[in-house]
C-alpha cells in the first residue's frame, strides 16, 4: 500500500534553530539562500506561531499547528539544493503538496520566486495567508 502525506514521525523544531542549522551549510554558490528567506518570511510575518517546521537531510517539511501523529499528515516540503527529490531543472526550486489524500502538487520555479510560491501553497494546501510583517 502506498504511504499518502507525510507517514514519517515530524519532530517539530524551532523555526530559529532550523535557520541557523541551515545557514551553516555552505551549498555553492549561495543556491540555498531560498530557504533561509522562506524562514525568514514566516518569521517576520508571525506565522511561526501557527506552521511547524521540521527538516529530513536539508528539505524543509512544513505542516499546520498543531501536528498531530502519529497518523499521516499533509506537508509542504520545500526542497533544498542536493535533495534526493530535486528540481527537474537545474538552479530551480521544487516545492512540493504531499497530501493524505493522494492529489499531490509539484511547482518548480527560479529560487527569486520561492517565497511567494511557498505562501502560495501554505495559502491553497492549509489556508492560511501571509500576515503583514510584526
Amino acid at each position: 500500500m502506498k504511504n499518502l502525506g507525510w507517514s514519517s514521525k515530524f519532530l517539530e523544531r524551532d523555526w530559529a534553530e532550523v535557520r541557523t542549522f541551515l545557514s551553516g551549510i555552505l551549498w555553492t554558490h549561495g543556491e540555498g539562500a531560498y530557504l533561509l528567506d522562506i524562514i525568514d518570511s514566516v518569521l517576520d510575518h508571525g506565522a511561526d506561531a501557527v506552521l511547524a517546521v521540521t527538516t529530513s537531510m536539508h528539505d524543509l517539511l512544513v505542516a499546520p499547528k498543531p501536528v498531530g501523529g502519529p497518523h499521516a499528515i499533509d506537508v509542504v516540503i520545500v526542497r533544498a539544493p542536493g535533495s534526493l527529490r530535486p528540481a527537474e531543472r537545474r538552479g530551480h526550486v521544487r516545492i512540493e503538496h504531499r497530501s493524505v489524500n493522494g492529489h499531490d502538487t509539484v511547482v518548480e520555479r527560479p529560487p527569486g520566486e520561492a517565497v511567494n510560491l511557498f505562501w502560495r501553497f501554505v495559502e491553497a494546501e492549509f489556508g492560511l495567508r501571509r500576515r503583514d510583517p510584526r
